[in-house]
C-alpha cells in the first residue's frame, strides 16, 4: 500500500498544472501504464482543455560488468568422479 495508517483501499492524490491556463487540478485518478509510459488523461474545469499527465520514471542500475556467472552445477551433467 502506498499511505500511511490503516486503510482498505490506496488513498491517492495528485496535483497538475494546467498547460493552458494554470490552474491547479487535485486528481484521484492512479497513472495507468500505457506503451512504456505511466500516464493519466485530465480535463481542465475552469478551460475544459483535455491534457496527458506523464510520471517521470526512475533510472534504472543495471549490470555492473558483463555476464552473470554460470551455475556451480550443471544439473542435466553426467556424474563423474
Amino acid at each position: 500500500m502506498t499511505q500511511r495508517g490503516i486503510h482498505t483501499w490506496d488513498l491517492i492524490v495528485h496535483y497538475h498544472l494546467c498547460p493552458k491556463c494554470g490552474k491547479i487540478i487535485e486528481s484521484r485518478e492512479d497513472y495507468r501504464y500505457q506503451k512504456g509510459a505511466w500516464t493519466k488523461q485530465l480535463r481542465c474545469p475552469k478551460c475544459s482543455t483535455l491534457f496527458i499527465a506523464r510520471k517521470q520514471q526512475p533510472l534504472r542500475f543495471g549490470p555492473l560488468l558483463g555476464e552473470p556467472q554460470p551455475p556451480e552445477w550443471e544439473w542435466n551433467a553426467p556424474y563423474s568422479s
